[in-house]
Parts: C-alpha cells; structure tokens; sequence
C-alpha cells in the first residue's frame, strides 16, 4: 500500500535479519531513519536520526539543534535490547518517527527540548543503493533512498519557542551493514530551493574506486545526475569545509550551479572515520536556501578521532 509518497511496507526492514544466514546475521546490519530541516527565517537547523541493530542488539541515535550555525542541543540516544516498534511508528529514548497522513510527524522530548515538525515529501524517493549495485558497497547498505520535503512546526529549547517553516529538507532511509570503516571517503549534498528546485548528491570512494549518485527534481520528476564537479575550499586542516561550488548535469541535459558558504560545521567520530555536518547557505538560479554540507573521510589515527570526540562530548 502506498500513502502519499510513502510505501507502508516500506517502512521497516528489521524482520530481514530473522531470515538467517549470511549478511543477515552480521552484527554490522543495521537498519537507519535520518531528518534534516534547515529554517533560514527562524534560523534553527535540526538534525535527528535512529537506527537499529537487531543482532546486537542495540539502537543509537541523536537530536542536534543548531541556531544561527552554532549547536545549542544535542542528545546521543542510546538503547539495548532489541528494537519495540508498533506497525508504522518507530522509537528511540524519547524520540518518535509516526506516519501521519502522507507524511512523517516527528517528536521529541527531554528536559531542555522539544520537537513537533511535520515532514511533507515533495517528491518521490530517489535510490542511491539497491541489492544489485556492485560488491563494493557490500558493507555500507544493501539498500538506501533519499528525499526531500517540506518541515512545518514547533521548536522549543530550554522555554523559548520557535516556529518553523514552512522550510525544506530531506530525509534518508537505509539499511544492511553499515561499516563506514570500509569507506575511504563519502560526501552527501543536498538542499531544496522551491517546490520546483531541490537536488541531491551523493558521491563516494569504495575500495579505492569512486561512485556517485544524485538527481534534481524539477517540481515534476527526479533527473538523474549525469556528471557532477565538487570544488571544496577547506580550511588549514583540510577537512573543515568552508565553501564549495556544485556543479551539476541531468539525464535530460541542464547544467546547475550551487554556490555553497557554510554556516556551522558540527564533527562526529563513527568507527574509523570522522563525520563533518556541515549547514550552509546555498544559491541557484537567483534562489537562496539552507541545505546540508556533510563529508566523511576515513581515519585511523588516534588524536584526530580524539579531538572530533571530545567536541561531540562538549555539545552533551
């Protein structure tokens, strides 16, 4: 059954895991659900995320708030045991993800915040890794989409309210083993400009060879990206984003240009890597938007990690 843009039996996939044998059983198998809303009026970005690993089994996740590019929240969400969802509603310490009508309603509540915002997709999704990709992405996901949508609510942290949106955003959807150890590098671009202009792009390095994937929806259908050129200036660690230029082509042979100014830049250590969440003003075709920044280089060495870790412990 299909609702709106969201296909219910789409929803989870954790039962997968029951089939036994193979990469099923892996304790890497896990099953995700991320949300970006960026609000340039009220200048609140919010960033959340669960996913579960049914064979662990454990859950994680986070709530990140940043206001005017600066964090001002953050919770890790950590539970164990296996994962207690009803039909189309998911939930993690105190964060929830539930169908309503043919969108998503997210919820959150702690002591110092609490999130009601309404995810409205604008177009259908769009899928970056399928079961019959190459073998390279083997350890990051047998299957993952992305899309974007419209945000629409409330904010509240520690007894100040903001409302936000309408606003755009996108949301992912991913599961199979996730080992990002097995990645020597991943960037993820994206940002919705109107109704009738938002794109995506991923790209990757997987064993030494590079892949990418994107589309640019017009306000009808998503174009496949064809060829695409990312020019990062970085700042004197050569990690830390500070600009970029995306430059895009279609199936159907439009070009675009994105100019990218970054806002705030939040670092997270996954196993062997080091994430960078980045939020940035973003212009195309005389339209103006907030849209997501994010690179993931691989690293082994001890002090990098241990510096991106103890940032992350300071937003707690």
């Amino acid at each position: 059954m299909t609702l709106g843009y969201i296909d219910l039996k789409g929803i989870s996939h954790l039962d997968l895991q029951a089939r036994g044998g193979g990469v099923y059983d892996d304790k890497m198998w896990r099953e995700s659900y991320y949300y970006v809303m960026s609000d340039p009026n009220s200048g609140i970005v919010l960033i959340t995320t669960m996913g579960f690993r049914p064979n662990k089994p454990r859950s994680e996740g986070f709530v990140l708030v940043l206001k005017d590019g600066k964090p001002v929240h953050f919770d890790l969400l950590v539970a164990f045991g296996r994962p207690v969802q009803d039909r189309y509603d998911l939930r993690l310490k105190g964060l929830e993800y539930a169908v309503e009508g043919a969108g998503w309603r997210l919820r959150y509540r702690s002591k110092r915040c609490t999130v009601d915002v309404l995810f409205t997709p604008v177009n259908k999704i769009f899928q970056y890794i399928t079961d019959d990709m190459p073998g390279a992405f083997e350890r990051i996901g047998s299957q993952h989409y992305e899309q974007t949508g419209s945000y629409e609510g409330r904010i509240v942290l520690d007894g100040e309210t903001y409302s936000v949106g309408p606003c755009f955003g996108h949301r992912d959807h991913s599961w199979g083993i996730r080992d990002w150890s097995s990645v020597n590098r991943y960037n993820l671009f994206c940002c919705g400009f109107s109704n009738e202009l938002a794109f995506n792009l991923w790209e990757a390095k997987v064993d030494g060879k590079d892949f990418m994937r994107g589309y640019v929806f017009d306000g009808t259908r998503n174009s496949a990206v064809v060829q695409s050129r990312v020019r990062t200036i970085f700042q004197d660690d050569g990690r830390t984003p500070v600009s970029a230029t995306i430059e895009l082509e279609d199936d159907e042979g439009r070009k675009y240009e994105i100019e990218c100014r970054v806002l705030g830049c939040v670092q997270f250590p996954p196993k062997e890597c080091i994430l960078y969440e980045t939020v940035a003003e973003m212009r195309c075709n005389g339209k103006v938007s907030w849209g997501l920044l994010e690179y993931l280089f691989h690293e082994t060495r001890a002090v990098p990690r241990l510096r991106a870790y103890m940032k992350a412990l300071a937003m707690l």
